[in-house]
């Protein structure tokens, strides 16, 4: 036999294994580069990546999923759809029912189309369909899918902030929890409390939201004991399949399991009891785990965990769990009075990869980050969020020490961890701590009123028709016309009954029946029709209103306003509102009677079908902030004070306040020209001061009667309130469907002069 010489032999065992590690390496980078390629979805040439700033629930504002599309293509131009969702439930109420953009991608680009979710509910099947060049090719995951204003989320009194990803989240988000705690780990310390079954604050309650996950709750006990049997008391009914108890010593090992022995009603109090027996431990146990496995969430409320064995009986001491619920507290009237529920939701991507639209942050009471987010952020992120504050947000800023040059406050208070400034209709707490559970206890009630504040506002919009039609009309008189709609009917029925078969019958007719009948009811139609026509026409009536807070210094107009249609019939093509404003419709969001609505982002704001119906009034409460050249200048003019009118509209009315709080008064003031200052006295009430309390006291309607002519108790030194007989910041979204004749603009405008025009005693 002939021998392979050892030598051969050892070359071809190391080629055999230089090949499997060869193959073995191969095969990881096309795993790597599979899993590249499935971070994006591929249809033809183009790429497709949905990506959302935070996960979670909220409730107003508009709800941003950004999308990045790349076309591969080296020689040809695709033009892409995405609509938002895929496929809609046609749920009853009021909804969205299609979002869409359309873009067009030249060979070898990338572009990052934004769709933004108006607060209305949206019920779909959580993707975004791609269409490209006319063709529906398939549909992308949409993250955060249906968790907008959605008909699930438990209404109440809710909040939402947006913590960065670079904070302690779980320090950060109980600063802002005004529910004190409620379902958390903590509320199964001690002897049971619960007020009654069912969903209770003073019982552990997992996060609701978490379905198909583990849940468990680990509590301790101050005095370690041989244990013979736990006993749990559970505020729900009891979903015991898979739990099991673990007990563990002090040395943190494990030293017995038991699994669900009885469970009973509680004979001395509501709720549920669960008791797991087992032989006596051999040492001393420290903490039970109490693992739940993967029921649902909202069947597991444990109320207390008591340990018995022959030394005696005791309730924990300590509790940590996998999660809470403390985010659902307020939705159900738990928290008690003054103590909504904030939703903390922890940023998913880093500040330079934040939004450029302040839209994306308008559903957020607050936006929290430190020092170093700041520096990191792009110039686009930072101007996005100052316009956030100025429409009415709030930032908190920790780590610093002083207000970027660019938000510029109006007025400050001083805080024990730092300072609170007022912006636009927002405002800046910038905190010198860069950790969140180090704030003073009177920071973070401050903190906490904001955030409640801001909240409040938006829950007590009006949410039907007549509610918002009372605070601003859009028509005078919307009584259906009742009086000459009966005399049309009544003459029908006499025309159609006696009066045709008497005639018919006369005539020796009677088989004219026939086609008379179907003739009068036509004719009866179009009387009814013509008459409407005649007495209403065709022309949409329109009401604009607001308060704006526009900054001489920054050039920014911040407006917070209404905006109210009646047409007699549905305008064909909808309405238009900028891509920078948020237009929020006052209509109920529950399920029941509403419609569905479809929003394009094309070429602006397009709302196209759904919006308006006809004769039926439509109100929308606006909030916007824009770089505007807008202004007033004081001058001096033979020893008098003058004003300048540049402000795009008549000054039907104007205060100004000086350095030393001399109130001077102006009248009738037309557009471009000058009118003379006099001297005015007015009730200056401290706590009444600023743009917040203004819009507090005229509502967004902006009427500027209910104040009756007094409105220097609102001003500050060097600022100025003018009533305007037109209104130059917000947009008609009917757009040429318009009429002038039949629209009715005013204005309230806040503003405070720049440096170089401040006037001081009686001098500019």
């Amino acid at each position: 036999m002939k021998m392979k010489h050892p030598f051969v032999s050892r070359t071809r065992c190391c080629l055999w294994s230089f090949q499997r590690q060869f193959g073995c390496l191969l095969g990881c980078l096309l795993l790597l580069a599979g899993l590249a390629v499935r971070a994006s979805d591929q249809f033809g040439d183009i790429s497709v990546s949905p990506n959302a700033m935070y996960t979670g629930n909220t409730f107003h504002g508009y709800a941003e999923i950004r999308v990045e599309l790349e076309n591969d293509s080296t020689t040809k131009t695709h033009t892409i759809t995405l609509v938002y969702p895929n496929r809609d439930f046609n749920s009853s109420g009021n909804s969205i029912s299609r979002i869409s953009r359309t873009v067009s991608l030249a060979p070898g680009t990338k572009n990052v189309v934004t769709l933004l979710q108006p607060p209305l509910p949206l019920q779909g099947d959580g993707s975004i369909g791609v269409v490209v060049d006319g063709r529906h090719e398939g549909e992308v995951h949409a993250p955060n899918a249906n968790d907008h204003c959605s008909f699930y989320s438990r209404g109440g009194q809710q909040a939402a902030v947006l913590v960065s990803r670079s904070l302690d989240y779980d320090a950060t988000s109980h600063a802002f929890e005004a529910n004190a705690g409620a379902f958390s780990a903590a509320k199964a310390v001690g002897a049971p409390d619960a007020s009654g079954g069912g969903w209770q604050a003073n019982a552990w309650m997992p996060d609701t939201r978490r379905y198909g996950l583990t849940n468990w709750l680990e509590v301790d006990y101050a005095t370690p004991q041989p244990v013979n049997q736990i006993t749990v008391y559970n505020t729900q009914s009891p979903s015991v399949a898979g739990t099991v108890a673990i007990l563990i010593g002090t040395s943190g090992t494990n030293i017995a399991k038991a699994t669900f022995s009885s469970s009973r009603s509680n004979p001395s109090g509501p709720g549920w009891i669960i008791d797991f027996t087992l032989p006596v431990t051999s040492v001393p146990v420290k903490t039970v785990r109490l693992d739940f496995g993967k029921n649902p969430p909202h069947t597991i409320g444990v109320d207390a965990v008591q340990i018995t064995g022959p030394t005696g009986s005791q309730w924990a001491s300590d509790a940590r769990a996998s999660s809470d619920n403390t985010a659902s507290a307020g939705s159900y009237g738990h928290s008690g009075p003054g103590t909504e529920s904030v939703e903390s939701l922890r940023s998913e991507s880093p500040v330079a990869e934040w939004s450029e639209n302040w839209l994306a942050y308008s559903p957020f009471e607050a936006v929290i980050f430190n020092a170093a987010d700041q520096a990191a952020m792009t110039p686009a992120v930072f101007a996005a969020l100052g316009n956030y504050i100025h429409a009415g947000g709030n930032v908190v800023l920790l780590g610093a020490s002083e207000l970027p040059p660019a938000w510029h406050a109006v007025s400050s208070t001083k805080l024990h961890d730092g300072a609170k400034y007022e912006v636009g209709f927002g405002s800046v707490f910038v905190l010198s701590t860069d950790n969140a559970a180090s704030l003073n206890a009177q920071t973070i009630q401050q903190l906490r009123q904001t955030v409640r504040d801001t909240a409040r506002y938006f829950q007590n919009l009006p949410d039907d028709g007549n509610a918002a039609n009372g605070m601003m009309p859009v028509v005078e008189n919307l009584k259906i016309p009742t009086r000459g709609i009966v005399v049309i009917m009544l003459l029908f029925i006499i025309v159609i009954g006696p009066v045709n078969i008497i005639y018919l019958n006369r005539i020796k007719r009677r088989t004219w029946m026939l086609w008379t009948i179907p003739a009068i009811s036509l004719a009866t139609t179009l009387l009814v029709f013509v008459y409407s026509l005649l007495r209403e026409g065709i022309t949409p009536d329109t009401r604009i209103s607001g308060l704006t807070v526009l900054d001489q210094t920054s050039h920014n107009a911040a407006t917070i306003g209404g905006e109210a249609f009646y047409c007699p019939l549905t305008p064909s093509s909808g309405l238009f509102f900028e891509y920078g404003t948020e237009a929020t419709p006052l209509v109920s969001r529950g399920y029941g009677s509403g419609t569905s609505r479809e929003v394009d982002w094309t070429q602006s704001q397009h709302f196209q079908r759904g919006w308006v119906a006809s004769r039926v009034p439509v109100h929308f409460h606006v909030r916007k902030t824009e770089t505007r050249r807008e202004r007033i200048q004081v001058v001096s003019a033979n020893g008098r004070l003058e004003i300048i009118n540049s402000l795009g509209a008549p000054i039907k009315m104007l205060w100004l306040a000086d350095s030393k709080m001399h109130l001077y008064l102006v009248n009738n003031v037309a557009a471009g020209e000058k009118g003379g200052l006099i001297e005015a006295k007015s009730e200056v009430t401290l706590e009444k001061t600023g743009p917040e309390r203004l819009l507090t006291d005229i509502s967004f309607a902006a009427n500027p009667d209910t104040l009756h002519d007094n409105f220097g108790k609102y001003l500050r030194p060097n600022t100025y309130i003018a009533v305007l007989d037109g209104n130059p910041f917000i947009e008609n979204a009917l757009g040429s469907a318009a009429n002038a004749k039949r629209t009715r603009t005013s204005a309230v405008v806040f503003g405070s002069l720049a440096e170089e025009e401040k006037v001081g005693g009686g001098q500019p």
